[in-house]
């Protein structure tokens, strides 16, 4: 069994209309599950510099950070994997470039409204936007 572990970070990018952008994984683990943009940290590289490079990679955007929304742990074994990632999660506001999928990793992009999410989510990202939405009352 393979595992992985690290430190990784993940972004919320809200739109009008109380939407955020979700991909939808190509990659194990998680084939197909929906997910927030996000992946591991590189060696030598800062959380902030990582969720700004992820979000590029992964939709073609350029992305500011506005505040942190939190540090999680993921943990579980799917599709023979064994991971343990550690994100740290940031709302982040795209400063140009326009969605386009990036990366084979993504097989789509999509906005969905927080009040219709889909099922499933990956990692503990519904736990993520959940405390993301209580920031916002």
């Amino acid at each position: 069994m393979k595992k992985y572990t690290g430190k990784t970070s993940t972004a919320i990018i809200p739109y009008p209309d109380n939407k955020i952008l979700l991909i939808k994984r190509n990659t194990k683990p998680f084939v197909g599950y929906w997910a927030l943009p996000g992946g591991r940290m590189d060696p030598g590289e800062a959380i902030e510099q990582t969720i700004v490079r992820e979000v590029k990679e992964e939709t073609g955007l350029n992305a500011a950070i506005v505040y942190k929304v939190g540090e999680y742990i993921e943990k579980g074994i799917k599709d023979d994997i064994d991971y343990e990632y550690y994100p740290t999660c940031f709302v982040v506001k795209p400063v140009g470039g326009e969605i386009k999928k990036q990366d084979s990793e993504i097989r789509e992009i999509k906005l969905f409204s927080l009040n219709e999410l889909p099922k499933p989510l990956a990692f503990e990202h519904d736990l993520i936007i959940k405390d993301y939405l209580k920031k916002l009352k």
